[in-house]
């Protein structure tokens, strides 16, 4: 994987006279610090510490240093806020079409909080990295061991809290190993990934061979033991980039990602089990849906916030681009839709066999008719302004999507639900003004 050379802000800023067209994905008239302040003999000193507005520009650069603070918080709270908004609506599709819903909501809300320039392209590159890298997490069960948690089950709530530790930290670590492949200085060829795809296909194997096959180890039964094989895998991603190039940020990432995940759903299982003890009429379970996207999400936006606040664009052809706004804008929500439509037709008989038939035909219709539109969009929009409009559709069409699922369902309890998720939406579109 090719990257672009890393963009910061003083280099995005300065003036050059041998620039003849902006950098990829930014635009030339960015600024540090929206405060206004007194004419400088230099653009440069404004706010940057420069002497061409002599004391005068101390006391604007006092908003810079605020900025500098809430940013961060703001951006952090975003990753969070959108992840947690992601999940709780993957609750409502479930599986692993579900989980690429807070991976794209994550991703791109990285590139928003984090991203050295305004870029809709980066943003999209950023979502469908992390939708496809948390959708590997979607074969996991994790059902039954939340009954443990709850003392439902055999087994104790302390194991209940490992297997949840172990399965949302490794539904984090595979994200965090795809958004630190996007945000790592280092070049890898496609010989390289293909080398760890197979590490990590044959780590799953022989993991799953040796725990659930030969030592006769299960999780949850008589649930899925696809933790076996997930563990392996990431054990074998873990080990090619340590032995292999030595990519501390790839690590570093993933390792965020175990602990953000991982320790969000413990954390949520607790507390669902105390609203359950103390007969509490809320959803409490989806509030643990919420908490581990919460968390989660924290978890790889610090990551992010470790590489310095200014994430360099990653360099895709045209075709990249494309492909990119085609699984977050169209597959995406194509897969959730069709969720929707099924159990329609097949749990509630609201539509007949000849509507469900029908919706599908149009949908696979519409993918080659977008992704031309896609193309021709690549060529045309630079990604810099309204860079923000994919991230805002997004949460606004699945928000309404998770919604519609139970065709606006009227209960208390639901209310309560769609309320959260209307109220997070809100959340994500208030700190986007901040950052």
């Amino acid at each position: 994987m090719r990257r672009s050379p890393v963009l910061t802000r003083s280099n995005i800023l300065a003036p050059s006279a041998d620039r003849t067209s902006p950098p990829a994905f930014s635009q030339p008239s960015a600024t540090v610090c929206n405060a206004a302040v007194p004419e400088a003999d230099d653009p440069g000193d404004r706010c940057l510490g420069g002497a061409g507005a002599g004391a005068e520009i101390d006391s604007y650069c006092d908003h810079c240093v605020s900025g500098a603070v809430s940013g961060p918080i703001a951006g952090m709270l975003l990753i969070a806020f959108a992840t947690s908004l992601g999940w709780g609506l993957r609750g409502e599709w479930g599986h692993w079409w579900g989980a690429t819903v807070p991976g794209a909501f994550c991703g791109m809300s990285i590139w928003l909080a984090f991203g050295a320039v305004h870029s809709g392209w980066q943003s999209l590159v950023f979502g469908a990295t992390l939708a496809v890298s948390l959708s590997l997490g979607g074969v996991l069960s994790y059902g039954k061991i939340v009954g443990y948690v709850k003392s439902e089950h055999d087994r104790s709530p302390l194991f209940g809290l490992f297997g949840l530790f172990l399965v949302g930290g490794l539904w984090g670590s595979f994200g965090g190993t795809g958004l630190g492949l996007l945000m790592t200085d280092a070049t890898y060829q496609i010989s390289d990934l293909a080398t760890w795809a197979v590490a990590a296909s044959l780590g799953a194997f022989l993991a799953y061979k040796l725990l659930v096959v030969g030592l006769d180890l299960h999780l949850s039964p008589p649930r899925s033991d696809a933790w076996a094989a997930v563990l392996g895998g990431c054990l074998a991603t873990i080990a090619y980039f340590a032995l292999g190039p030595r990519d501390l940020i790839v690590l570093r990432t993933s390792a965020l990602g175990w602990l953000g995940f991982g320790g969000g759903f413990a954390l949520g299982a607790c507390i669902h089990r105390l609203c359950t003890a103390a007969g509490w009429k809320i959803d409490s379970w989806k509030f643990m849906e919420h908490s581990v996207g919460f968390w989660g999400g924290l978890g790889l936006g610090a990551s992010a916030w470790l590489m310095g606040q200014d994430l360099s664009g990653v360099q895709a052809p045209s075709s990249g681009l494309v492909a990119s706004a085609v699984v977050v804008l169209w597959w995406v929500p194509y897969m959730n839709i069709s969720d929707n439509f099924q159990y329609w037709f097949m749990e509630t008989h609201w539509i007949g066999r000849r509507t469900f038939v029908l919706f599908q035909t149009l949908a696979l219709a519409s993918l080659p008719a977008f992704a031309l539109l896609a193309g021709n969009l690549a060529t045309g929009w630079t990604g810099s302004s309204r860079h923000s409009w994919p991230f805002l559709w997004m949460i606004s069409l699945m928000t309404f999507l998770g919604i519609s699922k139970y065709r606006f369902e009227r209960s208390r309890q639901r209310l309560i639900v769609d309320a959260t998720f209307l109220g997070e939406a809100a959340a994500c579109v208030l700190l986007l003004l901040l950052i």
